[in-house]
């Protein structure tokens, strides 16, 4: 293959070692010693994570952007990016291994040493290009298993020798991988990867790059054991390579929904319909100006897409309880279906898309979540369901078109049963001995109707006593 006048996107990773867990995206490979980078990446965000083995070891990796990053216009929120990352030529990265840590790393401009290796490294492209030392950029794998599987068992023992083979390539498949990947993180930005992660690293072109492991927590989530480091430790740091910062993620207190002072009926009703604190969360996250709170909103999909990502490819726990969090929040609100529709409308669209690609990585999103496996996806969409045609007035049509593509296609996938009133609550069964009973299938604590129904009492006009320990309580 000729070496094009001008090379594509590339990324070098020089000096990895044979039989490395790569990933790219949503898609994995093992290294092989021919090994040395992923060229045509197309523009716009991408991932790239490594780790010593396929199954638990400690993987870590970095968001990078190809392209022109300065169509984030973020000044009125503080600049992020750089300037000398404004106006590059070829987008053509350098990433070294770090055999102590086992993690990659861009080569820095405050290093004479790395700039005369990177310079090195980009000098010697056409060289490795030749030889056929760089995977060409794939946005997913076969869309049939079986063919995914064959072509892995048939192409191992050549990787062996000279490096990642490239299958014959579908092109339409291809094409909507890649308008998947980009709806994926469409809201994904240097302002919210900053929020979350922390300032970026440099390159020696002055790109950044967020690092990332599936050890990184929120507090929240961080689980402190004795005689173990803390995930954000400097013991942890020794093995990561990198002093790790706790993830700031979107505060979502899903047992206080309510504003502050809120007593009685408004509490009961935030409780119930958590559009309060939705809308609390956006206006504190809008950078106000024309687009006012659509930059909110912005955050919280952009969290949405960010968390998901970190779960399917990092395997990270923290990052799981946030997307799980945050889908409660939303899927649970009753006004912000009317106020806030065309959140609600980009939330599904979001969910039924990470839904349809979540086993493209191996352990996928509900075999990760052991505990009740996507049970409290379920309920969630059963409960929104219900107030979606039965609570809320005229909902809007592309909304109510949206949740039943999602209704759909989690019934054709998972046999899951949205609609309560399709199940038979009440009925005659016979046993084995032909005797007949007849079974009532017991009411869902989860679900707030019947006999869970939250009760408000009316207390009397005059009756101004209040309970001091009433503050305390999470749930009236």
């Amino acid at each position: 293959m000729p070496l094009p006048l001008s090379p594509s996107p590339t990324i070098l990773v020089p000096h990895l070692p044979p039989k490395t867990l790569v990933g790219i995206d949503l898609v994995t490979f093992t290294s092989t010693a021919n090994f040395h980078g992923i060229r045509d990446l197309p523009n716009g965000w991408h991932f790239l994570y490594t780790g010593t083995t396929e199954s638990l070891s400690l993987r870590s990796g970095g968001w990078f952007y190809v392209g022109d990053i300065s169509v984030f216009d973020e000044s009125r929120n503080g600049t992020i990016v750089p300037p000398s990352s404004r106006s590059l030529g070829s987008d053509i990265f350098v990433w070294k291994w770090n055999s102590e840590t086992e993690t990659l790393e861009p080569l820095r401009a405050s290093s004479d040493a790395d700039r005369q290796e990177a310079m090195r490294h980009k000098a010697n492209l056409g060289a490795v290009w030749q030889r056929g030392g760089l995977f060409r950029y794939r946005s997913r794998v076969s869309s049939s298993r079986t063919s995914q599987s064959q072509s892995q068992s048939q192409s191992q023992s050549q990787q062996e020798q000279q490096g990642p083979v490239q299958e014959d390539i579908d092109e339409d498949d291809e094409e909507e991988g890649r308008k998947d990947w980009a709806d994926l993180t469409i809201n994904i930005s240097p302002r919210l990867l900053s929020r979350i992660v922390g300032d970026p690293e440099l390159d020696v072109d002055g790109r950044p790059r967020w690092m990332v492991t599936s050890g990184s927590t929120a507090e929240r989530d961080s689980d402190k054991i004795p005689g173990l480091p803390d995930p954000n430790s400097e013991a942890l740091a020794k093995v990561t390579g990198a002093q790790e910062t706790a993830f700031s993620f979107l505060p979502v207190d899903l047992k206080r929904t309510w504003r502050e002072g809120a007593i009685g009926r408004e509490r009961t009703e935030a409780a119930q319909d958590r559009s309060w604190a939705l809308g609390d969360l956006i206006q504190r996250h809008s950078s106000g100006g024309d687009r006012g709170e659509k930059t909110g909103e912005a955050q919280i999909l952009g969290e949405l897409q960010f968390t998901f990502l970190m779960v399917m490819t990092l395997m990270n726990y923290s990052c799981l309880q946030q997307w799980r969090r945050l889908l409660e929040l939303v899927l649970t609100c009753q006004n912000a279906i009317k106020d806030r529709q065309p959140l609600m409308v980009s939330v599904l669209r979001l969910l039924l898309l990470q839904l349809k690609r979540c086993d493209d990585v191996e352990g996928g999103l509900f075999d990760i979540d052991g505990a009740d496996g996507g049970e409290f996806l379920r309920k969630l969409l059963m409960k929104f369901r219900r107030t979606l045609y039965e609570v809320i007035d005229n909902p809007g049509p592309t909304l109510k078109a949206e949740f039943d593509k999602l209704a759909t296609w989690v019934k054709d996938e998972y046999d899951w049963e949205l609609d309560r009133e399709a199940f038979v609550r009440r009925g005659m069964v016979q046993l084995e001995d032909g005797e007949q009973v007849e079974l009532e299938m017991e009411d869902d604590g989860d679900d707030e109707t019947g006999e869970y129904a939250p009760l408000v009492v009316d207390l009397g006009e005059g009756n101004t006593t209040q309970d001091p320990d009433m503050d305390n309580v999470d749930t009236p």
